[in-house]
């Protein structure tokens, strides 16, 4: 939503939701109730990645790849054209050239996250995984977060960073989200969470991640997509 919903009835906001292939739906609960429904540049069999930026009121969609961002602003048509992002990594890591090698045979996820302040990042997940193994058994993670600092010409220059400060990432198979740590009691700044091949958060000042088993009994295909549940107020 590019708001939560308000109390008073004069004012507006907007839901989005994207499905499974192409569709992307957007509605004005205030104006009317009927969705408008889009067809997305790219097929997508993921669960929605699509989110709201408070900051540049518009709604992203990653495209696959991770090397561009869809957008649309709130003045959506059912033949309107999204605008397009690409986003340009400087600064990559110091790497041995075999490292880089082992990283492009794990999978990776692609994730798009904004931060209380209006600050964007994008999420490299790397993960080694095989599906032979069970999926309870945990594989060492590997996320590269890269912030963006600005926006030139349609383009994003993301540099690459491992100090995201008072900040925890939450990535699932839901909406990713971000919180400032100081303000949740148990979490730790500078580190991510991750809820997907793996159960496991990263803690990008010591480059240490802890990964945690699923419960007793929970069977070796999980019939459900976990997700991170984003905090609200009562």
């Amino acid at each position: 939503m590019s708001s939560s919903p308000p109390d008073q009835d004069d004012q507006d906001w907007v839901v989005g939701i994207k499905f499974l292939g192409r569709q992307l739906s957007l509605c004005r609960p205030r104006r009317d109730l009927r969705w408008t429904n889009i067809l997305a540049p790219f097929e997508s069999w993921d669960s929605s990645k699509l989110m709201y930026s408070k900051k540049d009121q518009r709604f992203y969609l990653l495209a696959p790849g991770g090397n561009y961002l869809c957008s649309w602003d709130l003045n959506f048509k059912e033949d309107k054209k999204p605008k397009f992002h690409e986003l340009v990594l400087h600064n990559l890591p110091d790497m041995p050239r075999s490292h880089w090698k082992q990283l492009d045979s794990y999978c990776r996820e692609d994730h798009w996250v904004e931060s209380p302040s209006g600050e964007s990042f994008l999420v490299k997940w790397f993960c080694e995984y095989s599906p032979k193994n069970s999926s309870k058994k945990c594989k060492s993670p590997k996320v590269m977060v890269f912030r963006e600092e600005e926006t030139k010409d349609g383009r994003k220059n993301m540099r690459y960073t491992d100090d995201i400060g008072d900040l925890c990432i939450f990535i699932s198979k839901g909406e990713d989200f971000c919180v400032k740590a100081s303000s949740c009691p148990g979490l730790h700044a500078n580190s991510i969470c991750l809820h997907g091949r793996v159960f496991a958060t990263v803690n990008l000042t010591e480059r240490t991640y802890g990964c945690y088993e699923y419960p007793q009994g929970t069977p070796s295909r999980i019939p459900y997509s976990p997700y991170w549940l984003p905090p609200f107020s009562p």
